[in-house]
């Protein structure tokens, strides 16, 4: 079952990856109905991903120290739904100014960040050392869709060139 987990949450990573660079080259345009499948398979994919970090077949056994990954989980998801919410709100407003304020005063993408943290934390506290293994592989889609993301914003605001350079990830 692990491998069934892992393997729809990685077509959900993959499928949002796909969005992003089809976007970039304008393959496909942004449409409430492309923002609704992003969210749907993104909402699967992370369940699965947590089905498969808790249901390894073979768990190590971190005799408590499993705990330390409740860390990176609980500090991700508040990264990602502190910055989701100001992200939706622009969005919903229609585009608007860069946010730079908030969580955006330190670092670019709070909600990649977020969610690199859980990748990481989740396999942990699960006792999954296989998921543990396998989250670069998605790790590595959210920094594909990061550097796309980059992309566009320096095309669409000027001024992200100097935030980007007072500001991490």
């Amino acid at each position: 079952m692990l491998y069934i987990f892992f393997s729809i949450a990685f077509i959900c990573f993959a499928f949002h990856t796909s969005i992003h660079i089809l976007e970039h080259y304008k393959k496909i345009s942004e449409h409430r109905s492309i923002f609704a499948a992003i969210g749907i398979s993104m909402f699967f994919g992370w369940f699965f991903y947590f089905l498969a970090s808790f249901h390894d077949p073979d768990p190590v056994n971190l005799s408590g120290v499993y705990c330390i990954g409740l860390i990176p989980v609980m500090l991700g998801f508040y990264l990602f739904f502190a910055s989701h919410s100001k992200v939706h709100k622009r969005m919903l407003s229609g585009k608007g100014e860069l946010i730079t304020d908030g969580l955006y005063k330190h670092t670019r993408h709070p909600m990649y960040l977020g969610e690199i943290l859980i990748l990481l934390g989740a396999p942990i506290l699960g006792q999954s050392l296989l998921t543990l293994f396998l989250s670069p592989i998605l790790i590595i889609q959210i920094l594909i869709w990061r550097y796309y993301e980059e992309q566009e914003l320096v095309e669409e605001f000027p001024e992200y060139a100097e935030y980007k350079k007072r500001t991490w990830f």
